[in-house]
């Protein structure tokens, strides 16, 4: 009978690796991911309603099977141990910090135990420990974590029924017996895997489907936070264009001959906000606002307001950076909105500062008008350490990968990602193109403005 007791006590541990513990993993998880949907996010009286109810019919159903004898939280409080067995108990400590009052206490004084033994294993370790009483009964602990803390453990005491299996095998002692014992342990071995089968690819399909909503969830939350986020850029547009309006209007009260420079430079400063601001709220604007013929810029005297009145003001020139302005005075004014244009240079110029903070660089600005293509040129280039090749390539669309929005060529890529991306972005709207590349030494950008 030795070889039949030790096939036994093969099935029983195969069952509590392969059941038990995961059964009680499962259950756990579940009630994990109701209570994570209250504590992490507003919830109204019908969500309470609906978690308790949840967790109540995930309680019923596991006791309502054959082999579960028992199942409760079992977790630390004022340094005593509490157990609770029943949704609303579990959902009011979970979410208020309350535990029940003058409430009959069911008696688990081995459960309290086992649950002191698998204290280490439990709370540093958060490892599902199972304890096997009389070689037949398993009591199980699996860690029970609220975003991300382990406060407890979920218990459950699991006897499967395998005393007439024994019994058969037991009495026979014939080798006849013996065989058609065989058979019936094989037989119920072979239902045993395939319902475990079954209920394996049933977990599957339950974890998969919290999974999808879960997905779900967060992007709904996500939804409405950048809608949330909209409605705040709206509001604050709204006030900023207010003050600019009335600090322009302060600024036009001003005499003319006191601090002409200074009045201009203003001007330009909060025309620029304004712009900017407008962008926040208009991921696509009108090309009325970009092109028109109204508009007359000037692209020298536009670089060199942001040479001088922006990158000049922040960095020492002669320090680390120089900027040499090469201005062709044959360039014509173009019918395209400058703020828009300088959306475009500003990032492309900052981009070659940020890239080259190690060594003194010279920033060369360039422009130049081809009368016989009807183009003006302008390029922004630097001495420094160059782009990497795999941020020239192109993709099937034929653009360049610089130029795709969270691409950052930084090796610190939080918050970047977005200078060149908005350059290009604004290029393709006036009716522009831009490239990047390297020259023997540092990087290079090439703007085509065709000109009508």
């Amino acid at each position: 009978m030795s070889s039949t007791e030790d096939l036994l006590n093969k099935t029983m541990e195969n069952y509590k690796l392969e059941t038990a513990e995961r059964q009680s993993d499962f259950i756990t998880s579940s009630i994990e991911l109701f209570l994570q949907k209250i504590v992490e996010y507003p919830y109204s009286r019908n969500d309470i309603t609906q978690s308790i109810e949840s967790i109540d019919y995930l309680i019923y159903q596991q006791l309502l099977q054959k082999n579960v004898e028992d199942f409760c939280l079992v977790l630390y409080s004022g340094n005593k141990i509490h157990m609770l067995d029943s949704g609303k108990d579990i959902l009011n400590y979970v979410v208020k910090g309350k535990l029940p009052k003058n409430k009959p206490v069911k008696k688990r004084n081995k459960v309290k135990k086992y649950f002191l033994n698998a204290v280490n294993n439990i709370f540093n370790n958060e490892e599902i420990k199972t304890f096997v009483e009389n070689g037949k009964t398993f009591h199980v602990f699996v860690p029970f974590s609220i975003k991300g803390e382990v406060i407890g453990a979920v218990y459950q005491k699991i006897t499967p029924d395998v005393e007439k299996m024994k019994s058969i095998i037991s009495s026979s002692f014939s080798y006849t017996g013996a065989w058609i014992s065989a058979i019936i342990l094989f037989s119920l071995l072979l239902v045993f895997i395939l319902t475990n089968y079954v209920i394996n690819e049933r977990d599957i399909a339950k974890s998969q489907l919290y999974s999808q909503k879960e997905k779900q969830l967060t992007q709904l939350i996500e939804t409405r936070k950048e809608a949330s986020f909209a409605r705040r850029i709206y509001h604050a547009h709204h006030k900023v264009e207010k003050v600019i309006g009335f600090a322009k209007e302060d600024l036009l009260k001003l005499p003319k001959d006191v601090y002409p420079e200074i009045n201009i430079r203003l001007n330009k400063y909060m025309n620029f906000i304004g712009r900017a601001i407008y962008g926040m709220k208009t991921t696509n604007p009108p090309v009325q606002v970009i092109r028109n013929s109204m508009f007359n810029t000037d692209i020298n005297k536009l670089l060199r307001f942001i040479v001088n009145n922006i990158f000049r003001r922040v960095y020492k020139e002669g320090d680390q950076y120089v900027f040499d302005l090469q201005a062709d005075e044959n360039c014509p004014l173009i019918h395209v909105n400058e703020y828009i244009a300088w959306e475009i240079f500003e990032p492309i110029i900052n981009n070659a500062i940020d890239h080259n903070k190690i060594e003194k660089t010279n920033i060369i600005i360039c422009t130049k008008f081809e009368s016989s293509k009807k183009q003006i040129i302008v390029e922004i280039m630097d001495d420094g350490n160059g782009i990497k090749p795999e941020f020239l390539e192109y993709n099937k669309e034929g653009i360049q990968k610089i130029f795709k929005e969270n691409i950052s060529t930084k090796d610190n890529s939080e918050n970047s990602g977005y200078g060149c991306y908005i350059a290009f972005e604004n290029c393709r709207r006036c009716g522009w193109s831009i490239t990047a590349g390297n020259n023997e030494r540092g990087a290079k950008f090439t703007i085509l403005i065709p000109v009508n």
